[in-house]
């Protein structure tokens, strides 16, 4: 019996111990302001799971990184009218899930990453994807999330 606590409270203090690891910096998500109309506007997002849940997933535009995603994060990033090419990378074994995106001036797209859990949850993340959902489903999944930007001085960054 004792040696079955020792367990749960060890793996309680992992978990507490991951989870303050890669947890979203920002603030909870609280709406969106319209685009200006010479720029365009990336939000990528990554929902609470509890596979990954300690690792934070680097986001590129064009080969440069532009921030991370955290468990339960969205990165809201501003960027130039054209063709970029987006990529979460999974760290050093796993594999990366790319997209190629064509945004408008004063357009906002939104990107889902998404990978594997559960049973069939693997450290290669083979199974995961990026891809474009429209605004109305992603305003329902960015309710329950925080930005990945910290805020600065009580403004988001």
């Amino acid at each position: 019996m004792i040696q079955k606590m020792k367990f749960v409270t060890l793996a309680f203090v992992i978990g507490v111990i991951l989870t303050g690891c890669a947890s979203a910096p920002g603030a909870k998500f609280s709406g969106l302001e319209n685009v200006p109309p010479s720029t365009a506007e990336l939000i990528i997002y990554r929902q609470s799971a509890f596979f990954a849940m300690g690792q934070s997933m680097p986001v590129l535009v064009d080969g440069n990184k532009v921030g991370e995603l955290y468990n339960g994060s969205y990165l809201q990033q501003p960027i130039t009218p054209g063709n970029h090419a987006i990529k979460v990378t999974t760290g050093a074994f796993g594999k990366s899930a790319e997209a190629n995106v064509q945004i408008a001036a004063g357009e906002r797209k939104f990107l889902h990453f998404d990978f594997v859990t559960g049973p069939l949850a693997n450290i290669f993340f083979v199974g995961d994807s990026l891809k474009e959902r429209s605004g109305a489903d992603a305003m329902v999944d960015l309710k329950t999330l925080s930005s990945a930007k910290p805020e600065i001085a009580g403004k988001q960054n």
